[in-house]
C-alpha cells in the first residue's frame, strides 16, 4: 500500500511540475519597437532583436544552427506544434493570419463576410497569443496583388486593432508584394493600427531602402519574402518559358542584395529569407534553398555567412555554366525532335569532394500560379538523358513537339549541390519561320509584345517599381567633368505631366555643384540580356546641354568600365543640334582611346519633335535605328570580352548632363536654363530566335 502511494505522490509530483513548466512556458514574451538615433530596432525581452529568419517550417533545427532565428509562416495551420518547436530551439515566430483575397473571390464589399472572417482571426490570435516564441501577427498574404477594393485595408486595420486590444505584447503588420505609391498612400490612410511594414520583393531588394524613402514611409519595416530574381522579372523564351539563374548565381545575388539593403537600413527591423524548403513554383528548384531530397544549395552557406560572418567549412559545388548543344539559356534553345545533343557541366567543389550529377528532363510546367499559390510538379521524362561523366551527358530530344526544360542536381555527397536547368523547344515557331530572312542564315526576331515598358501616362513621379536614381555627383562629375548635381526624386528635376517623362536640368546650387538635373535607372527593376530597346524621346535645345538614353551592365562580369561594355541608345551634345549618336563601348572600342564603335546621323527637329530610337540586341550583332531607319551596325568578332561583352543583362538609364568634357566641348549658354529632355516611352521586345 505504502509503495503504491509513493508512487502515486511521485506521480502527482511530476504532474504539479509539469503543469508549473507548462504555466512557465505559456507566458509571452513582450516585443515592441524603439526609435533609435538611426532608424528603429525590435526591443524582446527587454534586449535589442534584429530578425534573422526565413519563411517556411521545414529544416528548422538546420536554421538554428546556420544562425537563423526566426521563422515566418503564412498562417496559423499547425501553429501550436510550430510555436512549441521553435520555442525548443530558441526561435521566434512571425505568424501568419490567413485573409481572403479578391483572386479568389472574397468579396470585401460583404459586410457579412467581412465580419465571419474577424471573428474566426479572433479566435486564431486568443489560441496562441501567450506562446513565448510568438514575435509578431503578419496580417494575410500579398493583398495588394491584383486586387481592386481599397476596403481590404479597413479590414485589416480592423484586425490590428482587434490584436492589439487583446494581445498587447506582439508586433502587427501585413505583408505587401513590392513597393508601390498607391497601396503605401491608402495603408498610411487607413491602417494607423500596424506597428510596421512588411514587404516582398525579389530582384528588386537592393533598391527597396530607397524606394521606401521614395513613397514616403516613415514607420520602420521588414522585408519577409526576398530571394532569387522572380520568375516574373527576368529573361522569356518565345515560348514564354522564364529562364532561371542557377544556383551559384542565386547565392552572389542574395548576398549583394541582402548587404545593399538590409544589412544596411537601420529603419529595417530584419528579413525572411525564401524558401527555406523546397517547393514547385514554375520549377521545383527556382525558390527553395532545398532540393526535394534535403540537400542544400549554395545559397544556403550565404545565408551562415550573412547572419553569423562566417561561411560552413563545408561549401556548397560551385557552378560556372551549364550548356545544352554548346549554348546557354539565354540562346533560347530550339531543337530537332530524336536528335541528340551533347549536355555539359564546369562546375567544382571548394572542398574537392567527388561530385555526381543527376539528369531530370520535365515538360515545362503549364499549372502557372500567382502570389505563390500551389502549383503541380510537370512528370518526369525518363530514358532520355545518356550519362557520360558527372560533367556530360547526351539529350535525346523528346520526340513530340513542345516546350521542355532539362534539369541537373550536382551533388558532392554530403548533403550539398548545385542545381541548374535549361528550358528548350522540340520544333519550329511558325513566327520565326516567317521572320526568318531569304537565305534563312542568321535571322534575329523579336516579340511584338513588349515584355517590360513605362509609358509615362501617370502624371506624378516616375515609377519606383521600374526606376531608381543615381543621384549626387561623384567620380569628378560621373566621370566625364559634368556639372550637375543629380537629385533624388525632386519634382523640380524629374517629373510625369501630359504622357511623357520630364528630366529638367537648372541653373541652381547644389552640394558645390552649379546645376541640378535627374538619372533614372532601372537597375535590379529591369535588367535584361538581348531584346529590342526602344525609346521615343524629345532633346532639348542648347548649348551645354547633354541628354541620353543608354544601358550599362547590371553586374559588371568583365570589371569596371569600359571592360563590361557600354549600349547608348540616343547621345546628343546641344553645340550640334539636330545630330543625334548611337554607340557601343567595349575594353577594345570605346571613346578613351578613339576606338569607340558609333553613328550618327541629322535629325531635323529632334529638339522640337519625338522621334524614334531603337537598339536591336542580339548574340551577333547590336544594330541602331533612327526613326527605324538603321544607322549603327556592331558584329559580334567572337574575340572575347574586349570586344564583345554583351552576353550579360544590362539596364536602362535616362540623365541630362549639363557640360562635361563631351556635352561642354563649347562651352556653356546660361540662357538655355531651365532645359527640359521629354520621354514618351520606352519599351523593351524580347528576342525570339
Amino acid at each position: 500500500m505504502i509503495r503504491h502511494i509513493l508512487v502515486y505522490l511521485t506521480i502527482l509530483c511530476l504532474s504539479l511540475a509539469e503543469m508549473s513548466a507548462s504555466a512557465q512556458q505559456e507566458k509571452p514574451i513582450k516585443a515592441t519597437i524603439e526609435r533609435t538615433d538611426e532608424g528603429y530596432t525590435i526591443i524582446r525581452d527587454g534586449k535589442p532583436y534584429f530578425i534573422k529568419g526565413a519563411g517556411g517550417t521545414s529544416y528548422i533545427e538546420q536554421l538554428k544552427h546556420k544562425g537563423g532565428n526566426s521563422i515566418r509562416t503564412w498562417s496559423t495551420d499547425g501553429a501550436k506544434q510550430i510555436l512549441d518547436r521553435a520555442q525548443q530551439l530558441g526561435l521566434t515566430v512571425t505568424m501568419g493570419i490567413r485573409m481572403g483575397v479578391e483572386r479568389h473571390g472574397f468579396d470585401y464589399d460583404d459586410p457579412e463576410a467581412v465580419q465571419e472572417q474577424l471573428k474566426r482571426v479572433r479566435q486564431e490570435i486568443i489560441q496562441f497569443k501567450d506562446h513565448p516564441a510568438l514575435l509578431a501577427w503578419g496580417i494575410g498574404n500579398e493583398l495588394n496583388l491584383h486586387y481592386s477594393n481599397p476596403k481590404v485595408w479597413d479590414a485589416v486595420n480592423g484586425v490590428a486593432q482587434m490584436i492589439h486590444d487583446i494581445d498587447p505584447n506582439h508586433l502587427v503588420t501585413t505583408m505587401l508584394a513590392g513597393i508601390n505609391q498607391k497601396e503605401i498612400d491608402l495603408i498610411k490612410e487607413k491602417c494607423p493600427a500596424l506597428d510596421l511594414l512588411s514587404v516582398q520583393v525579389y530582384g528588386g531588394l537592393a533598391s527597396v531602402p530607397e524606394q521606401i524613402t521614395a513613397v514616403g514611409w516613415k514607420k520602420p519595416y521588414m522585408v519577409t519574402e526576398w530571394g532569387p530574381t522572380g520568375h516574373w522579372e527576368g529573361l522569356q523564351t518565345p515560348w514564354t518559358a522564364a529562364i532561371e539563374e542557377n544556383s551559384s548565381e542565386k547565392a552572389a545575388v542574395y548576398k549583394s542584395r541582402y548587404e545593399a539593403s538590409i544589412a544596411t537600413d537601420k529603419r529595417c527591423l530584419g528579413s525572411y529569407v525564401f524558401l527555406w524548403g523546397q517547393k514547385q513554383e514554375r520549377t521545383p528548384t527556382w525558390y527553395g534553398l532545398f532540393t526535394e531530397a534535403g540537400e542544400q544549395n549554395a545559397v544556403v552557406d550565404v545565408m551562415e555567412y550573412l547572419w553569423t560572418g562566417k561561411y560552413p567549412k563545408n561549401r556548397a559545388p560551385q557552378l560556372n555554366s551549364f550548356q545544352l548543344d554548346g549554348r546557354k539559356a539565354s540562346d533560347m534553345i530550339y531543337l530537332k525532335p530524336k536528335q541528340t545533343y551533347a549536355l555539359d557541366i564546369a562546375a567544382s567543389d571548394p572542398n574537392q569532394d567527388r561530385l555526381t550529377t543527376r539528369w531530370e528532363l520535365l515538360h515545362e510546367s503549364t499549372d502557372l500560379k500567382e502570389g505563390g499559390d500551389r502549383e503541380a510538379r510537370p512528370e518526369a521524362i525518363t530514358d532520355l538523358v545518356r550519362e557520360q561523366a558527372f560533367d556530360r551527358a547526351i539529350l535525346t530530344a523528346p520526340e513530340e513537339e513542345g516546350a521542355y526544360r532539362i534539369f541537373a542536381y550536382i551533388s558532392d555527397g554530403k548533403n550539398k549541390v548545385a542545381t541548374a536547368n535549361i528550358p528548350f523547344y522540340v520544333g519550329t515557331r511558325k513566327q520565326d519561320e516567317a521572320a526568318a530572312s531569304p537565305t534563312g542564315k542568321g535571322a534575329y526576331a523579336f516579340a511584338t509584345t513588349a515584355v517590360w515598358a513605362d509609358e509615362f501616362n501617370q502624371d506624378g513621379m516616375p515609377d519606383t517599381s521600374k526606376w531608381s536614381y543615381d543621384f549626387g555627383s561623384p567620380y569628378q562629375g560621373w566621370g566625364n567633368n559634368e556639372l550637375q548635381y543629380y537629385t533624388q526624386a525632386d519634382k523640380k528635376n524629374v517629373h510625369i505631366r501630359d504622357g511623357h517623362l520630364h528630366i529638367t536640368a537648372r541653373k541652381e546650387a547644389d552640394n558645390n555643384r552649379p546645376y541640378t538635373s535627374a538619372r533614372l535607372v532601372s537597375k535590379g527593376k529591369g535588367d535584361f540580356l538581348y531584346g529590342r530597346f526602344e525609346a521615343r524621346a524629345k532633346v532639348p535645345r542648347g548649348r551645354g546641354t547633354w541628354p541620353a538614353i543608354w544601358m550599362l551592365p547590371t553586374a559588371n562580369a568583365y570589371g569596371g568600365w569600359p571592360s563590361s561594355g557600354e549600349i547608348d541608345i540616343l547621345e546628343h551634345v546641344g553645340y550640334d543640334q539636330d545630330v543625334v549618336h548611337i554607340s557601343t563601348h567595349t575594353k577594345a572600342y570605346h571613346h578613351s582611346i578613339n576606338t569607340q564603335k558609333t553613328a550618327s546621323t541629322k535629325v531635323s527637329g529632334a529638339a522640337d519633335d519625338f522621334h524614334l530610337y531603337r537598339v536591336d540586341w542580339t548574340p551577333a550583332y547590336i544594330k541602331g535605328f533612327v526613326d527605324d531607319v538603321e544607322i549603327f551596325h556592331f558584329s559580334n568578332e567572337q574575340t572575347g570580352f574586349e570586344a564583345w561583352p554583351f552576353d550579360q543583362q544590362f539596364h536602362w538609364l535616362i540623365n541630362l548632363a549639363v557640360g562635361g568634357n563631351w556635352g561642354g566641348a563649347q562651352g556653356i549658354d546660361d540662357s538655355v536654363w531651365p532645359a527640359t529632355f521629354e520621354v514618351d516611352y520606352v519599351r523593351v521586345y524580347p528576342l525570339l530566335q
